[in-house]
């Protein structure tokens, strides 16, 4: 079986993720999973100009009248949305189940 990438992608949660800003608006994010992996190494390193890519200056906007520690808690809500949000397992994904092996004789 060949992995493709294609396959596993739509098969990844992608409903956005909604939050409520320090205004008591509604603003969304796209799902963590829509983000290369380019743009997650540049995260990672601290580059936060890659929101300004993946979002509307609206909600940019938004996530910078947030204090740093609420920030924090948004993205590690955003991260977590994106693996609960998912389709969850296929059946074609799933593992058969282990058989004992037979005791020899």
């Amino acid at each position: 079986m060949t992995f493709d990438a294609r396959r596993v992608a739509g098969e990844q949660a992608s409903k956005p993720f909604e939050f409520t800003g320090m205004d008591g608006a509604t603003y969304e994010l796209p799902n963590i999973n829509t983000v290369t992996g380019a743009q997650a190494k540049r995260m990672k390193a601290g580059d936060d100009s890659v929101f300004e890519e993946i979002a509307s200056p609206r909600v940019v906007r938004a996530m910078d009248e947030m204090p740093v520690g609420v920030q924090e808690s948004l993205v590690r809500a955003w991260i977590a949305h994106g693996g609960a949000s998912g389709k969850g397992v296929l059946p074609s994904s799933r593992r058969p189940p282990r058989r004992k092996p037979s005791r020899s004789t």
